[in-house]
C-alpha cells in the first residue's frame, strides 16, 4: 500500500501558491487524481481480502483496511478543499479573471464526479455485510481460543479461555482506539487546514484593499499638496489677496456650519 495524499504537503501547495498569487487548482486536482487511483487499487484488494480470509487473524487485510480508511478521510478533506476553491472562484468571479465559466463549470464537474466515486467506496467499506462479515470471523477466532486443549482446562479455571487471548484481545482494543483517535486528530487538522486557507483567502482579499487604499490616499495627498501650492502661490500675491481670500473662506466655513445647524 502507498502512502496516501498527506494533508499537510497539500495545505502547503495551498500557502505557497496562494502565495505566489497563482491557482492552486491544477495541482491539487492532480494529487487528488492520483490519490483516487491508489484508493480504488486498495478497495479491489480490500475486497477480495474480505472474501477469501479470516478478516481477524489476516495481518494484510488489517493493514489495508486500515490504510483504506485513513484513505477514505484524507480524500473526503481533500474534496472539500477543492470544493472551497471553486466556490471562492464562483463568489469572486472578478478576481479570478483568468479562469472562464467554461474553467469554472468544469471544475465543478470534476468535484462532483470525484465525490460521487469516494461516496461509492465510502458506502461498500461501511456496508452492513462486510461488518458482519468480520464480527463474524472475529467470532470464529474467539470461539477456537476459547476451546480447552485435550478436554483439560490450560489455566486450571472453568471457562477454558487461555490468558494469551485475552492477552492479544486487549492488544487488538487497544491499537483500534489508538487509530480512532488518529483518525480523528486527522480530521481535525484537515478541517484547520481547510480554515487556514479561507483565511489566507481573505487575508489577500483585505492586502489588495489597503493596496488600492494606499493608491487613493496618494493621489488625495498629491492633489492636495498641489492645490495648496495654488493657494500659497494666490496669498503670496498682495495682502489685499490674502486679506480676500481668508474672508471668503471664513464665510463658506460660516454658511457651512449654518447648514448643518438648521439642516
Amino acid at each position: 500500500n502507498g502512502p496516501g495524499i498527506n494533508f499537510f504537503v497539500m495545505a502547503e501547495d495551498y500557502r505557497r501558491m496562494e502565495g505566489a498569487s497563482a491557482d492552486p487548482f491544477p495541482l491539487v486536482k492532480e494529487k487528488v487524481q492520483s490519490a483516487v487511483r491508489q484508493l480504488e487499487g486498495d478497495m479491489a484488494t480490500w475486497k477480495d481480502l474480505l472474501q477469501r480470509t479470516n478478516t481477524h487473524t489476516s495481518q494484510q487485510f488489517q493493514r489495508v483496511h486500515k490504510s483504506v480508511r485513513k484513505q477514505l478521510k484524507a480524500v473526503n478533506s481533500h474534496i472539500k478543499a477543492l470544493s472551497h476553491t471553486v466556490k471562492a472562484v464562483e463568489s469572486q468571479r472578478a478576481r479570478f479573471k483568468n479562469i472562464d465559466d467554461f474553467e469554472l463549470r468544469e471544475r465543478k464537474d470534476f468535484v462532483s464526479e470525484i465525490k460521487l466515486i469516494v461516496e461509492g467506496y465510502q458506502k461498500s467499506f461501511n456496508d452492513p455485510t462486510a461488518k458482519r462479515k468480520r464480527e463474524e470471523d472475529k467470532r470464529k477466532v474467539e470461539d477456537l481460543r476459547a476451546e480447552p486443549e485435550d478436554g483439560f482446562d490450560i489455566v486450571g479455571g472453568s471457562n477454558g479461555k487461555h490468558p494469551m487471548a485475552d492477552r492479544f484481545q486487549e492488544q487488538e482494543e487497544l491499537e483500534e482506539k489508538q487509530d480512532e483517535v488518529l483518525d480523528d486528530m486527522q480530521t481535525v487538522l484537515g478541517r484547520l487546514g481547510v480554515a487556514a486557507q479561507s483565511i489566507e483567502v481573505e487575508l489577500g482579499e483585505h492586502k489588495d484593499l489597503l493596496k488600492d487604499l494606499d493608491n487613493e490616499i496618494e493621489t488625495a495627498q498629491s492633489r492636495m499638496g498641489v492645490a495648496m501650492k495654488k493657494l500659497h502661490k494666490l496669498l503670496g500675491t498682495s495682502s489685499n489677496s490674502k486679506i480676500c481670500c481668508l474672508l471668503i473662506m471664513f464665510l463658506m466655513v460660516i454658511i457651512l456650519l449654518g447648514l448643518a445647524v438648521f439642516a
